[in-house]
């Protein structure tokens, strides 16, 4: 099968007849395996799914992790997605630090057989984990005030700002070729959880920012989410938004209700990332998405 090329906001008639038969094979298989069978007078299409990624996806730090040099763990969020769907194949390349620049060996993995793709990808483009790492250090030694942002202010712009406007080609671009190496696959864009509380308070010592730089940062991750949202709708893919889900579970709430840890984990993961509760909850909604879209 040739793989088709995908340009923004444009699909062929033919294209969207074959994009839907595919979606539709996916999403029947999805609720025969989670509900009552809909009908027996014919077997559905098996689900062949490959999940793509970077730490958020590939659940770093959390038990067990089954992959050291990816630092990929067996309950992420694509395993616990897989253990509903029972999927003929599965596939998890996620990868710690992966980027949209760097997302060749994952796409290896796609086929036109592939009918089912969930990729979370962005953050490392935009720097977020650095950025945040720089910013506890400046908190640390300067509390109050906002040194962070003064940092990445330039001419009265702010860079991380600018960093994750300039996300949205690049991940539109790992959707387009993700498209044509699974061009019947059904593609979910899944961003990130809300790691920062609202309004936007601090709770030390687990986390060091100045009292001034928690709302910028809030701010640059409801820029990315928002820049993914357009670009998963410009390039033919579902997005799951995190963020509405995620009230009430950032890195201060307490624990047990915590989706995300912040500097210093209480719970197993990398520092501003996911716990295990917080790749259930991504599950839950990449979930939820796939029944909306039937």
């Amino acid at each position: 099968m040739s793989a088709v090329y995908r340009r923004p906001g444009r699909t062929r008639p033919a294209e969207r007849r074959h994009r839907r038969g595919g979606l539709a094979a996916a999403l029947l298989l999805f609720a025969c395996a989670t509900g009552p069978a809909l009908a027996t007078a014919a077997e559905p299409p098996a689900v062949r799914y490959v999940a793509m990624g970077d730490s958020a996806a590939a659940a770093a730090l959390v038990p067990p992790q089954t992959s050291l040099s990816c630092l990929r763990s067996g309950e992420n969020y694509p395993h616990l997605v897989a253990r509903e769907l029972h999927p003929v194949s599965f596939a998890d390349v996620t990868c710690s630090g992966a980027r949209t620049t760097t997302l060749g060996p994952q796409l290896a993995a796609l086929s036109p057989e592939t009918t089912l793709v969930t990729l979370t990808i962005g953050a490392n483009d935009v720097g977020i984990v650095q950025a945040l790492a720089l910013c506890s250090l400046l908190g640390a030694a300067r509390p109050h005030g906002h040194p962070c942002r003064d940092t990445y202010r330039h001419d009265g712009r702010d860079g991380l700002e600018q960093r994750a406007d300039a996300a949205g080609p690049q991940v539109g671009a790992a959707l387009d070729a993700v498209h044509r190496r699974a061009p019947s696959a059904l593609v979910l864009l899944v961003g990130y959880l809300d790691v920062f509380p609202a309004p936007p308070h601090g709770c030390r010592p687990r986390e060091t920012f100045a009292d001034g730089d928690l709302a910028h940062l809030d701010a640059v991750e409801n820029r990315l989410d928002a820049t993914l949202s357009r670009t998963a709708r410009a390039h033919h893919a579902v997005f799951v938004g995190l963020h509405p889900a995620s009230a009430g579970h950032d890195f201060c709430a307490r624990d047990g209700v915590r989706w995300s840890e912040a500097l210093v984990p209480t719970r197993p993961t990398a520092p501003f990332h996911p716990n295990h509760l917080g790749e259930q909850a991504m599950a839950r909604e990449t979930l939820t998405a796939l029944r909306a879209s039937s």
